[in-house]
């Protein structure tokens, strides 16, 4: 099995993220990030990278997000407020956070802010 074809089972990233729809028109992305430092990129709507994009991180970075990971608290998420604001939904290690990038706070916070950085500027180097 070629490492781009092992890359490619979405089962084994380290984490996953979604964005949801809303009624605001925001952006809906998938993203993949890897141990390796290989991210996948799945612009959906209102996005201006459509489709499958494919870049790598630093390694640092992967430990960075370890760490947030780590370092999440129940207390991170805040509470929902509104249907306009999209959902968020990441997943990694066997669990699963929903939560509304607006009302997050702390490690998920920092850990969404990465992300986005990453969803924004796929095509440049990260």
């Amino acid at each position: 099995m070629s490492k781009q074809t092992r890359h490619e089972n979405m089962g084994d990233a380290l984490l996953s993220l979604s964005r949801g729809k809303c009624s605001n028109g925001r952006p809906v992305y998938d993203l993949w990030v890897f141990e390796s430092g290989y991210l996948i990129y799945k612009g959906i709507s209102n996005v201006e990278k459509n489709g499958i994009h494919k870049t790598a991180i630093p390694l640092d970075t992967v430990n960075r997000i370890k760490s947030y990971l780590s370092s999440l608290s129940s207390n991170d998420v805040g509470n929902s407020k509104g249907r306009d604001n999209p959902l968020t939904i990441i997943k990694y290690d066997g669990k699963k956070i929903v939560y509304q990038s607006s009302r997050a706070k702390g490690a998920l916070l920092e850990l969404n802010n990465l992300l986005e950085h990453f969803a924004k500027n796929i095509n440049e180097e990260l």
